[in-house]
């Protein structure tokens, strides 16, 4: 005759209940980091203007010649 022990009845026997248990939470785990680094990535604020800015600055401080900024200009 087949009797029903209650941790076997919910899974928490010696067999895989707890393997399945843990491998669930893992995975459960898994989806929720996945999903939350999905949804905060920041949008990308690239703007040429700011960049042409930044390359005009350089160009007047002397950090590049006239020919790295056309180069450079040309690139953005």
């Amino acid at each position: 005759m087949h009797t029903c022990n209650f941790m076997d009845f919910f899974g928490f026997g010696w067999g895989g209940g707890w393997i399945g248990m843990l491998i669930a939470v893992a995975v459960l785990a898994l989806a929720i980091y996945f999903v939350c680094r999905l949804f905060s990535r920041k949008p990308c604020n690239f703007d040429r203007r700011d960049t042409l800015n930044i390359l005009k600055h350089r160009l007047a401080s002397g950090e590049i010649t006239q020919e790295e900024y056309e180069k450079l200009k040309n690139v953005i």
